[in-house]
């Protein structure tokens, strides 16, 4: 609670949300998503917790759908679905998405990604998923 009454108090606009993609799930927290460029730290829960930092460009902004791509770099270790690979290393990721706001409420959006995942040595897989954001104005 003290976290949306700071929001509201100093007039910020910080978004937060949720994406479910299929190597794990993150708790997002950024920058407005409707500005031209805007940042995220994402918190990875899964057998391991880590953290994803992004930085994004809107190519489209519209009232109803945003489109972005962006580059970030992820900071934990991660076994794939296979179980045949251990990644240990940090890692950079290139997300490509696409945020729909369908309501009257602006604020409310949901969104699509993907992003290649690409490691050093130890290889890349491309990672997908949904969730839904909502912007604190």
């Amino acid at each position: 609670m003290a976290f949306f009454g700071l929001v509201s108090i100093s007039k910020a606009q910080v978004s937060a949300g949720i994406n479910f993609q299929n190597t794990r799930t993150f708790i997002t927290v950024g920058t407005n998503p409707d500005k031209e460029f805007f940042g995220e730290a994402r918190l990875g829960l899964g057998q391991e917790v880590g953290l994803e930092l992004v930085g994004a460009y809107n190519f489209v902004q519209k009232s109803e759908v945003n489109a972005y791509f962006g580059i970030g770099l992820g900071l934990f270790d991660y076994y794939n679905r296979r179980k045949d690979r251990y990644y240990n290393d940090s890692y950079l990721v290139v997300p490509i998405g696409v945020l729909i706001k369908p309501l009257d409420n602006k604020n409310f959006g949901f969104l699509m990604e993907a992003a290649p995942v690409i490691y050093g040595n130890e290889g890349s897989y491309l990672r997908g998923g949904i969730g839904f954001k909502y912007t604190f104005r």
